[in-house]
């Protein structure tokens, strides 16, 4: 299950996740926000991918419990926007690493959070110190 909605969000495809999430399920993300339900939960993983087109998630460990999952991932896209980071970074391509809580409503997620620096794409890309 685990690699499966990692899978998704890395699809390109705002709907992919839907089938691992509970209808009611709650994504919280530390830069972004709470979302509540699967039409706002595709609303802001929409977004993002308008912004970067090929987004991936790539986990490299996992955790689990009898609640769900803690998984250590590198997030990354590459700037295809000017107006995002300027002309200059066109190209090149951001990764940052996140930490995620999962848990599950039997094989559904029913709740996501997920943990990066807000400021860590920009200096990943040598904007910000």
């Amino acid at each position: 299950m685990g690699k499966a909605v990692f899978a998704a969000w890395s699809s390109g495809d705002p709907d992919a996740p839907e089938s691992l999430f509970h209808p009611d399920a709650v994504l919280f993300d530390v830069a972004s926000g709470t979302f509540q339900g699967w039409p706002a939960i595709r609303t802001f993983f929409a977004g993002a991918l308008a912004k970067w087109a090929d987004l991936t998630l790539a986990p490299d460990q996992w955790w689990s419990n009898d609640e769900g999952l803690a998984v250590h991932y590198l997030m990354s896209a590459t700037v295809a926007d000017a107006d995002v980071y300027g002309e200059a970074l066109l190209g090149r391509r951001w990764e940052v690493e996140v930490m995620s809580h999962l848990r599950f409503d039997g094989d559904l997620i029913i709740y996501e959070a997920d943990f990066h620096d807000r400021g860590a794409r920009a200096r990943n890309l040598g904007l910000a110190t």
